[in-house]
């Protein structure tokens, strides 16, 4: 059986190695992008994230995706800083 190679995600120039770091790290263009590219999901799955990979997945497509992110990671941002990225 093949091992599985983890392998960090890039979010604000910075390598994320766990959830705690992700929290620090949020970009909201890096995380748009990396959820569009499925890259959030497989670095969720490679590292044992379930619980986080199923919220991801269920993320609805008509929703604000970058809202629904916060709220999944917890993720302390002011409301100005949703609105831009939302917009």
């Amino acid at each position: 059986m093949a091992k599985t190679i983890k392998f960090n995600l890039l979010l604000d120039d910075n390598p994320v190695r766990d959830i705690k770091g992700l929290q620090n790290n949020f970009c909201i263009d890096d995380m748009l992008e990396v959820y569009e590219n499925g890259l959030l999901a497989k670095w969720l799955k490679v590292r044992g994230f379930d619980e986080y990979l199923k919220k991801v997945e269920n993320i609805q497509k008509n929703s604000s995706i970058i809202v629904e992110l916060i709220k999944i990671f917890d993720v302390k941002k002011n409301n100005q800083e949703i609105r831009e990225g939302v917009y």
